[in-house]
């Protein structure tokens, strides 16, 4: 049974912790490692953007990017940012979470997720996706000896392995699950890039 999450309390606490850190901030490694497979333009999508560390590299790389986070003061910083730096990112606050939340198809080129799990999302990500168009996702998984750094809530930790499960259309250029030292507190993660397979006219 999925936990009640209340979006003002859940606000506020991003809000909190948005407000107190400094920019810009790191993207997520999967992005970081397998940048040289991002398109030179088009348009791309980071859930969940937080300050944008996925956002600002999306744009840096040519791409016009969206993003969206529960976090008001996340979004304004963001946006600030990127106009300071002439970026085009376009950062707007959305709950996520919620039953009304969807992407229209074949939006984008790209899409990243990083340390963020809601599982009603996984469907609307995919369509979402333009032919050929790339996802990026990485975040927690839970393991019989699962390492005590993470999110307190159990629903905020994948299963092993279940992030391959929920994107069998696509195309899997690379997976992995292991320990993440890259952190301050070593965690399990598991780390995705996908593929949409391109439109085909059969003739």
């Amino acid at each position: 049974m999925t936990e009640y999450r209340d979006p003002l309390i859940s606000k506020a606490k991003w809000n909190l912790r948005h407000q107190q850190r400094s920019m810009p901030v790191s993207p997520c490694s999967v992005l970081q490692d397998h940048r040289h497979l991002l398109p030179s333009a088009g348009r791309a999508l980071d859930i969940a953007c937080g300050l944008g560390g996925n956002a600002v590299l999306l744009a840096q790389s040519g791409l016009s990017c969206d993003a969206m986070d529960i976090s008001d003061i996340a979004v304004s910083r963001l946006n600030t940012y990127a106009q300071g730096q002439s970026l085009a990112i376009s950062a707007s606050s959305v709950d996520i979470e919620t039953e009304e939340f969807t992407i229209a198809a074949e939006q984008y080129d790209v899409i990243v997720v990083s340390y963020f799990l809601y599982r009603p999302l996984f469907p609307v990500i995919a369509p979402a996706l333009k032919p050929d168009g790339l996802l990026f996702y990485q975040t927690f998984v839970s393991t019989a000896d699962r390492l005590q750094h993470g999110p307190k809530t159990p629903d905020f930790y994948l299963q092993e392995r279940e992030l391959l499960s929920q994107f069998k259309e696509l195309e899997i250029q690379y997976y992995h699950e292991s320990e993440n030292t890259n952190r301050a507190k070593p965690s399990v993660e598991a780390a995705l890039v996908a593929r949409k397979p391109s439109s085909r006219i059969s003739i």
